[in-house]
Protein backbone atom coordinates (compact mmCIF):
# COMPACT_ATOMS: atom_id res chain seq x y z
CA UNK A 1 0.00 0.00 0.00
CA UNK A 2 2.77 2.22 1.09
CA UNK A 3 4.95 1.51 -2.34
CA UNK A 4 1.16 2.17 -4.72
CA UNK A 5 0.76 5.61 -2.55
CA UNK A 6 4.44 6.86 -2.93
CA UNK A 7 3.86 5.73 -6.79
CA UNK A 8 1.15 8.06 -7.06
CA UNK A 9 2.12 11.13 -4.94
CA UNK A 10 5.41 11.28 -7.84
CA UNK A 11 3.65 11.13 -10.57
CA UNK A 12 1.38 13.58 -9.23
CA UNK A 13 4.24 16.34 -8.10
CA UNK A 14 6.66 15.97 -10.99
CA UNK A 15 4.32 15.30 -13.97
CA UNK A 16 0.30 15.55 -14.09
CA UNK A 17 -1.47 17.65 -15.73
CA UNK A 18 -3.49 17.22 -19.32
CA UNK A 19 -3.46 19.92 -21.24
CA UNK A 20 -6.61 22.43 -22.02
CA UNK A 21 -9.17 21.63 -24.41
CA UNK A 22 -12.89 23.02 -25.83
CA UNK A 23 -15.31 22.33 -23.56
CA UNK A 24 -17.01 19.04 -23.97
CA UNK A 25 -19.55 17.53 -21.63
CA UNK A 26 -18.71 14.70 -19.70
CA UNK A 27 -21.66 12.65 -21.19
CA UNK A 28 -20.45 12.81 -24.43
CA UNK A 29 -16.52 12.06 -23.42
CA UNK A 30 -17.48 9.33 -21.29
CA UNK A 31 -20.94 8.15 -22.82
CA UNK A 32 -22.76 5.48 -20.81
CA UNK A 33 -22.49 2.25 -22.04
CA UNK A 34 -25.31 0.01 -23.58
CA UNK A 35 -27.29 2.63 -25.13
CA UNK A 36 -28.15 3.65 -21.43
CA UNK A 37 -29.29 7.44 -21.44
CA UNK A 38 -29.43 8.33 -17.72
CA UNK A 39 -27.69 7.27 -14.96
CA UNK A 40 -29.01 4.42 -12.92
CA UNK A 41 -27.98 1.26 -10.81
CA UNK A 42 -27.21 -0.95 -13.54
CA UNK A 43 -25.04 1.75 -15.08
CA UNK A 44 -23.19 2.29 -11.80
CA UNK A 45 -22.36 -1.12 -11.24
CA UNK A 46 -21.10 -1.64 -14.70
CA UNK A 47 -19.39 1.75 -15.45
CA UNK A 48 -15.48 1.96 -14.34
CA UNK A 49 -16.37 5.20 -13.15
CA UNK A 50 -17.60 8.64 -14.05
CA UNK A 51 -15.55 10.27 -16.06
CA UNK A 52 -12.39 9.17 -17.84
CA UNK A 53 -8.62 9.66 -17.09
CA UNK A 54 -7.21 12.22 -19.83
CA UNK A 55 -6.46 10.54 -23.12
CA UNK A 56 -3.16 11.76 -23.06
CA UNK A 57 -1.47 11.61 -19.75
CA UNK A 58 2.33 13.58 -19.42
CA UNK A 59 5.09 11.46 -20.39
CA UNK A 60 6.83 11.17 -17.40
CA UNK A 61 3.13 10.62 -15.68
CA UNK A 62 2.63 7.42 -17.73
CA UNK A 63 6.01 6.04 -17.21
CA UNK A 64 5.50 5.54 -13.07
CA UNK A 65 2.07 4.50 -13.87
CA UNK A 66 3.45 1.76 -15.75
CA UNK A 67 5.92 1.18 -13.40
CA UNK A 68 3.04 1.25 -10.41
CA UNK A 69 0.25 -0.57 -12.15
CA UNK A 70 2.86 -3.31 -13.56
CA UNK A 71 4.14 -4.12 -9.78
CA UNK A 72 1.23 -4.02 -8.29
CA UNK A 73 -1.26 -5.45 -10.90
CA UNK A 74 -3.98 -2.76 -10.33
CA UNK A 75 -4.69 -0.23 -12.77
CA UNK A 76 -4.25 3.42 -10.61
CA UNK A 77 -7.95 5.33 -11.71
CA UNK A 78 -8.24 7.53 -9.05
CA UNK A 79 -4.25 8.50 -9.94
CA UNK A 80 -5.38 8.18 -13.64
CA UNK A 81 -8.31 10.75 -13.20
CA UNK A 82 -6.39 13.14 -11.07
CA UNK A 83 -4.35 14.25 -14.29
CA UNK A 84 -7.28 16.59 -15.04
CA UNK A 85 -5.88 19.22 -13.16
CA UNK A 86 -2.20 19.62 -12.47
CA UNK A 87 -2.84 21.90 -9.32
CA UNK A 88 -5.35 19.47 -7.58
CA UNK A 89 -3.46 16.39 -8.35
CA UNK A 90 -0.25 17.67 -6.52
CA UNK A 91 -2.52 19.04 -3.81
CA UNK A 92 -3.90 15.68 -3.36
CA UNK A 93 -0.54 13.50 -3.52
CA UNK A 94 0.96 16.04 -1.47
CA UNK A 95 -2.17 15.55 1.04
CA UNK A 96 -1.66 11.77 1.30
CA UNK A 97 2.54 11.22 1.08
CA UNK A 98 2.72 13.95 3.70
CA UNK A 99 0.17 12.73 5.82
CA UNK A 100 1.44 9.24 5.84
CA UNK A 101 4.87 10.30 5.97
CA UNK A 102 3.73 12.12 9.52
CA UNK A 103 1.61 9.68 10.70
CA UNK A 104 4.28 6.86 10.53
CA UNK A 105 6.35 9.25 12.70
CA UNK A 106 4.08 9.65 15.64
CA UNK A 107 1.39 6.80 15.80
CA UNK A 108 2.10 2.91 15.91
CA UNK A 109 1.62 0.86 12.48
CA UNK A 110 -1.74 -0.92 13.55
CA UNK A 111 -3.22 2.43 14.90
CA UNK A 112 -2.84 3.64 11.87
CA UNK A 113 -4.55 0.86 9.59
CA UNK A 114 -6.93 0.75 12.43
CA UNK A 115 -8.03 4.23 11.87
CA UNK A 116 -8.24 3.73 7.96
CA UNK A 117 -10.39 0.74 8.24
CA UNK A 118 -12.74 2.67 10.33
CA UNK A 119 -12.84 5.64 7.97
CA UNK A 120 -13.11 3.74 4.96
CA UNK A 121 -16.29 1.82 6.79
CA UNK A 122 -18.27 5.02 8.10
CA UNK A 123 -17.86 6.82 4.83
CA UNK A 124 -18.98 3.43 3.18
CA UNK A 125 -16.64 3.34 0.85
CA UNK A 126 -15.70 -0.14 -0.87
CA UNK A 127 -12.74 1.18 -2.72
CA UNK A 128 -11.49 2.57 0.49
CA UNK A 129 -12.37 -0.71 2.64
CA UNK A 130 -10.55 -2.93 -0.51
CA UNK A 131 -7.71 -0.90 -0.51
CA UNK A 132 -7.19 -0.62 3.35
CA UNK A 133 -8.41 -3.80 5.21
CA UNK A 134 -7.20 -6.57 2.54
CA UNK A 135 -3.54 -6.60 4.80
CA UNK A 136 -5.44 -6.61 8.32
CA UNK A 137 -3.88 -9.99 9.14
CA UNK A 138 -0.26 -8.51 8.74
CA UNK A 139 -1.45 -5.97 11.98
CA UNK A 140 -2.70 -8.89 13.78
CA UNK A 141 -6.26 -7.52 13.70
CA UNK A 142 -8.97 -10.23 14.40
CA UNK A 143 -12.25 -10.81 13.29
CA UNK A 144 -13.76 -9.67 16.57
CA UNK A 145 -12.06 -6.68 15.88
CA UNK A 146 -13.55 -6.35 12.28
CA UNK A 147 -16.74 -6.79 13.80
CA UNK A 148 -16.49 -3.84 15.76
CA UNK A 149 -15.11 -1.44 12.80
CA UNK A 150 -18.50 -2.72 10.98
CA UNK A 151 -20.60 -1.52 13.93
CA UNK A 152 -21.69 -5.30 14.68
CA UNK A 153 -20.44 -5.12 18.43
CA UNK A 154 -19.76 -2.08 20.68
CA UNK A 155 -15.85 -1.30 20.01
CA UNK A 156 -15.26 -1.68 24.22
CA UNK A 157 -16.28 -4.74 24.11
CA UNK A 158 -13.50 -6.12 22.18
CA UNK A 159 -10.77 -7.14 24.58
CA UNK A 160 -8.11 -7.06 22.10
CA UNK A 161 -8.64 -3.54 21.61
CA UNK A 162 -6.18 -1.29 23.57
CA UNK A 163 -7.93 1.74 25.05
CA UNK A 164 -5.92 4.38 23.15
CA UNK A 165 -7.18 2.12 20.16
CA UNK A 166 -10.56 2.23 21.18
CA UNK A 167 -10.34 6.31 21.76
CA UNK A 168 -8.78 6.66 18.48
CA UNK A 169 -11.52 4.51 16.89
CA UNK A 170 -14.39 6.33 18.20
CA UNK A 171 -11.97 10.03 17.75
CA UNK A 172 -12.45 8.22 14.12
CA UNK A 173 -16.25 7.62 13.80
CA UNK A 174 -16.98 11.47 15.46
CA UNK A 175 -14.98 13.14 12.75
CA UNK A 176 -16.37 11.18 9.66
CA UNK A 177 -19.71 11.64 10.67
CA UNK A 178 -21.73 14.00 8.57
CA UNK A 179 -22.75 16.32 10.89
CA UNK A 180 -19.45 16.34 12.94
CA UNK A 181 -20.59 15.58 16.80
CA UNK A 182 -17.99 15.13 19.46
CA UNK A 183 -19.08 15.02 22.97
CA UNK A 184 -17.25 16.04 26.23
CA UNK A 185 -16.41 12.20 27.44
CA UNK A 186 -15.02 11.57 24.40
CA UNK A 187 -12.33 14.74 24.15
CA UNK A 188 -11.39 14.25 27.89
CA UNK A 189 -10.70 10.61 26.83
CA UNK A 190 -8.56 11.51 24.07
CA UNK A 191 -6.34 14.21 25.78
CA UNK A 192 -5.92 11.82 29.16
CA UNK A 193 -4.69 8.88 26.42
CA UNK A 194 -3.10 11.06 23.99
CA UNK A 195 -0.35 13.99 23.72
CA UNK A 196 -1.14 17.23 21.27
CA UNK A 197 0.78 15.46 18.83
CA UNK A 198 -0.75 12.42 18.55
CA UNK A 199 -3.96 13.99 18.71
CA UNK A 200 -2.77 15.92 15.86
CA UNK A 201 -1.71 12.78 14.03
CA UNK A 202 -5.11 10.70 14.40
CA UNK A 203 -7.31 13.50 13.59
CA UNK A 204 -5.33 14.52 10.12
CA UNK A 205 -5.10 11.11 9.32
CA UNK A 206 -8.58 10.24 9.80
CA UNK A 207 -9.17 13.18 7.74
CA UNK A 208 -7.17 12.17 5.00
CA UNK A 209 -8.88 8.61 4.45
CA UNK A 210 -12.32 11.08 4.55
CA UNK A 211 -11.27 13.35 1.57
CA UNK A 212 -9.79 9.73 -0.77
CA UNK A 213 -12.75 7.80 0.19
CA UNK A 214 -15.12 10.48 -0.35
CA UNK A 215 -13.77 11.58 -3.59
CA UNK A 216 -13.10 8.31 -4.83
CA UNK A 217 -16.48 7.39 -4.14
CA UNK A 218 -17.79 11.35 -6.12
CA UNK A 219 -16.29 9.61 -8.97
CA UNK A 220 -17.41 6.32 -8.63
CA UNK A 221 -14.47 3.94 -9.17
CA UNK A 222 -15.03 0.61 -8.13
CA UNK A 223 -12.69 -1.37 -5.84
CA UNK A 224 -9.32 -2.34 -7.26
CA UNK A 225 -9.87 -6.05 -6.29
CA UNK A 226 -6.98 -6.47 -3.76
CA UNK A 227 -9.24 -8.99 -1.65
CA UNK A 228 -12.52 -11.00 -2.01
CA UNK A 229 -12.11 -11.90 1.93
CA UNK A 230 -15.94 -12.51 2.80
CA UNK A 231 -14.97 -11.29 7.02
CA UNK A 232 -14.47 -7.96 5.33
CA UNK A 233 -17.97 -7.72 3.36
CA UNK A 234 -16.52 -5.06 1.03
CA UNK A 235 -19.24 -6.06 -1.88
CA UNK A 236 -21.75 -4.54 0.90
CA UNK A 237 -20.41 -1.21 0.57
CA UNK A 238 -22.65 1.22 -2.11
CA UNK A 239 -22.56 4.77 -1.82
CA UNK A 240 -25.08 4.98 -4.87
CA UNK A 241 -28.76 5.26 -4.09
Amino acid sequence: MKKILFYLSVFLIIGCGAADKAFVPAKDAAPLGGGQKTWNADVDKNMKSLINPPEKIPLFSRFLLRKAEKEFEKELLPGRILTWSTDMGVGSGCLEMFIEKGAAKILPARMIYLVRMQVSHDVGSAFAMDVNSYKYKDYQIAAEEIAAIQGKKALDEVKTFSEREVVALKYAIALSRTPVRFDGKLLDDLRRLFSEREIVAVSTLAAKVNYWARLIEAWRVKPAGYTSDPLLEIDKYNAFE
